[in-house]
């Protein structure tokens, strides 16, 4: 089971399949309604449509892309363009551009997920566990200037401007955050009942707005009182509000520290607040 699938059973669980079977099928044709199942519905016009993008921009996956075999489509002394190829970033979209980070000589991409530290790396001459352990420690309580002034932008889709940089230092990476997996499987297993309650409370707001406003206007019933359907429905009024609160003050946390490359540097940082 992965995520999109926990927060499609959350969902039918949380709200009447009367309420998601009448609003999920309100603006369609005929023809074509069922074609598809409900939860692909769902998963179609709530969950990807929304969710994941709102999931994009407040969390995502922190990363450090090499840059020393990446030509740069524009340079200057002090601007240089650089296009990210698919196969770096996973077929996933940047969504920000942190900074720069200077790389070992002969560190290879699939060792980066391996740095950690001061300096954004660990010994990578040693095989010795305890060794490398020793090396982060020291790495986090060590103290060192600041490298780099570069400034670094998005200005198109995979593909960002660094200006003001020291070009005398050219072995280096671009820290990113990039978006989430499209079936959110960078999320641990522990963090799906709060990406569920996301989901549940992204589809009542979806529900509420699609079908208030026709209720009201008898488009639903020819008129007649909806009892129970009515009031289930006007409950959800403030969906939208507790999903845009729930958005921010826990998924925000729950993402962050599902991002171990992130978490982890933020842990650094308490041992050695200098960083």
């Amino acid at each position: 089971m992965n995520a999109i699938i926990y927060a499609v059973n959350e969902i039918n669980r949380s709200i009447p399949h009367e309420l998601i079977n009448v609003g999920m099928l309100f603006d369609e044709q005929e023809i074509t309604a069922n074609l598809t199942s409900l939860d692909d519905k769902l998963v179609t016009k709530v969950i990807r449509s929304r969710v994941l993008l709102d999931a994009n921009i407040i969390g995502g996956v922190e990363t450090i892309i090499p840059l020393r075999n990446i030509a740069p489509n524009f340079a200057e002394r002090f601007f240089t363009v650089y296009r990210i190829p698919d196969e770096l970033t996973m077929n996933r979209q940047i969504v920000s551009a942190l900074s720069l980070s200077y790389l070992p000589v002969n560190a290879s991409p699939g060792q980066l997920g391996a740095f950690y530290g001061n300096n954004g790396f660990m010994n990578l001459n040693s095989n010795n566990p305890l060794n490398a352990v020793a090396n982060r420690i020291g790495n986090s309580a060590s103290s060192t200037g600041v490298m780099s002034n570069a400034h670094l932008e998005l200005v198109a889709y995979n593909t960002i401007l660094v200006y003001a940089n020291y070009r005398a230092i050219t072995n280096f990476g671009v820290r990113v955050v990039l978006e989430n997996d499209n079936n959110m499987s960078n999320i641990q297993p522990r963090s799906f009942k709060n990406f569920g309650m996301l989901c549940v409370l992204a589809a009542k707001a979806y529900l509420y707005n699609k079908l208030i406003i026709p209720i009201n206007s008898g488009m639903l019933a020819g008129g007649q009182d909806l009892g129970m359907f009515k009031s289930m429905l006007e409950n959800y009024s403030s969906a939208e509000e507790e999903y845009r609160v729930f958005l921010k003050e826990i998924w925000g946390a729950v993402a962050f520290m599902n991002d171990t490359t992130r978490y982890n540097r933020y842990l650094g940082s308490m041992l050695s607040p200098g960083l």
